[in-house]
């Protein structure tokens, strides 16, 4: 079993994802992910939720692992993954658990993976 967690500063993280035409969003966010249409709030989730898998995989996100290689769903309060590319490879046969709690100023989340699911 291995984990990882992480906390984003919302109002932080939403200054960085709206400058600059929203660049840094479509490079942290796959298009399936952007066209549920998150709430602004769920993109905090969304990217810590990433961040929190890929401490759980062992890894960083470098040419290898893809920002789009993990994928994040918000639907209410459920928070769905989807794994792909490089990081499917590196979960094997591993199940991915995600918690997630998230305040007006911070999002917080949990990954939890569990070996041979």
């Amino acid at each position: 079993m291995k984990t990882g967690t992480d906390i984003v500063d919302n109002s932080r993280f939403l200054r960085a994802v709206t400058r600059n035409d929203g660049r840094l969003r479509e490079r942290l966010f796959s298009p399936e992910e952007l066209a549920r249409e998150p709430e602004d709030l769920d993109f905090a989730v969304m990217f810590s939720a990433k961040e929190s898998v890929v401490k759980a995989l062992g890894t960083g996100f470098d040419s290898s692992l893809s920002w789009h290689d993990i994928k994040i769903f918000v639907n209410g309060s459920d928070v769905e993954v989807l794994l792909s590319g490089m990081a499917l490879e590196l979960a094997g046969t591993s199940k991915v658990l995600l918690s997630a709690s998230q305040s007006q100023k911070t999002s917080l989340t949990f990954a939890l993976l569990i070996e041979g699911e």
